[in-house]
């Protein structure tokens, strides 16, 4: 429910063939459904500043009308760019925008097309998006955000429900007036009204971290994601990403100087794997995490996430090391040794 790209191809691209791309990679890895997450992106670029979101948005609807192969695409998450300047990770400070009506009624008009939503409600004017996007049967989440408790409890009233990449660029407690208050960390720990969903490829969160958001959330409202971006399954080398130096390493991506991760570069699968290891997970609730409990979340439990008559055929078939062997989705058996596709990755410029 959180990816930006992999093999080179971005959600961002604006290309149906790159969600192509992506689609039959992932069934390599047991994904049999996902949500392109578009990302941060320079507003200097084009002639708006929500003109990439645009094209991006419409090639998603393009690639879902016309039912592409393999891992099927339930709509769009945008992640950007209504992010507190304080957490917004690897993107440069000038991309931060506040919301303003005359711009995101751009994004509204593809509401039909965005599953989810990701904005810190802090900044002026995110209120009022969240009630938009929820009249639109959006998934509200917060992230990217210093918000504290009270802010976050007036978001949440007003439809917010859902916090993107537990504990990675949240703010926690601090003072106010001299008094201490719960931060974003600690306030979506306690609103059992909000979800949250977790990064669990062994570098982003420690164990101790991870249990405790489990502790806490249980795995009815806890799920798996990989934040995977487009150097995903890419060799490590030197890459330029929409302008930026990212260093890939083995199994993790930084930007240039190494102050911050470039997002993750993990597969499900791997995800899976490092969650039952660092959280002593039962393989039942794993693999909950990163099925029902996102279909859940994302509100298409009715067809999606569990092995049920009258359910789509999505299947994930895996050896006794965990790893995928088949991947059946909407019926289509892929054998992930010789019958996947071929998909060619490409070079990230």
């Amino acid at each position: 429910m959180h990816i930006h790209g992999m093999g080179g191809y971005g959600t961002n691209d604006g290309e149906v063939a790159s969600l192509q791309a992506m689609s039959l990679l992932l069934t390599r890895h047991g994904v049999t459904s996902w949500v392109p997450t578009i990302g941060s992106w320079d507003p200097k670029i084009g002639s708006g500043p929500l003109d990439v979101a645009e094209m991006a948005l419409a090639a998603i609807r393009q690639a879902q009308e016309s039912k592409i192969e393999g891992a099927e695409i339930l709509g769009a998450h945008v992640e950007a760019p209504y992010r507190n300047v304080a957490e917004r990770g690897a993107m440069p400070a000038d991309w931060a925008q506040t919301p303003r009506p005359e711009e995101y009624s751009v994004l509204l008009e593809h509401a039909d097309v965005i599953r989810a939503f990701t904005l810190s409600p802090e900044l002026p004017g995110a209120l009022e998006l969240i009630r938009e996007l929820k009249k639109r049967n959006v998934l509200v989440s917060v992230g990217h955000s210093i918000a504290i408790d009270e802010e976050l409890s007036r978001a949440v009233d007003a439809g917010l429900s859902h916090a993107t990449h537990m504990f990675c660029n949240m703010g926690t407690l601090r003072r106010v007036n001299l008094r201490r208050v719960a931060g974003l960390v600690e306030s979506v720990l306690l609103d059992d009204r909000v979800t949250a969903e977790i990064i669990t490829d062994g570098y982003h969160i420690a164990p101790s971290l991870m249990k405790l958001a489990l502790k806490v959330k249980g795995p009815e409202k806890l799920a798996i994601i990989t934040d995977g971006s487009s150097l995903t399954g890419m060799t490590p080398g030197y890459y330029s990403v929409r302008g930026r130096d990212i260093i890939l390493e083995e199994d993790i991506a930084y930007i240039a100087d190494h102050s911050a991760y470039a997002g993750s570069v993990a597969t499900m699968d791997h995800c899976v794997r490092v969650a039952i290891e660092s959280m002593d997970l039962a393989l039942a609730d794993a693999f909950r995490m990163a099925s029902l409990t996102p279909a859940t979340i994302l509100g298409i439990s009715d067809r999606k996430g569990s092995l049920e008559a009258g359910k789509d055929a999505d299947v994930m078939i895996l050896d006794d090391d965990l790893r995928v062997v088949h991947t059946v989705a909407r019926g289509r058996v892929f054998d992930v040794k010789s019958d996947t596709p071929d998909v060619p990755t490409r070079v990230v410029e």
